[in-house]
């Protein structure tokens, strides 16, 4: 899948689960970067390149992003943990 169609899908995604609109962009400057800005009248996120190398890296980057949009606040690492563990 070429990496612009694979970014849509998981905007998409996260707009689905989020039910809000959400500025998502990919950095190549830290691959393992994940960043979720709430401050934002509409919240933005930044993944890492490792998306288009890990798969796993992306999933865990749009679940974690879509938590703390939902929640209104960046969620901590066990309350993480434990989301991951019942899905």
């Amino acid at each position: 899948m070429e990496s612009h169609k694979f970014v849509d899908r998981l905007h998409d995604k996260l707009e689905r689960v989020t039910n809000r609109d959400v500025v998502l962009s990919v950095t190549d400057d830290d691959p393992s970067a994940l960043e979720v800005d709430l401050e934002a009248t509409v919240p933005k996120v930044v993944l890492g390149s490792n998306i288009y190398e890990y798969p796993g890296f992306a999933r865990m980057c749009i679940e974690y992003a879509a938590a703390s949009i939902n929640e209104g606040r960046h969620i901590g690492e066990l309350e993480f943990h434990v989301l991951l563990a019942r899905n």
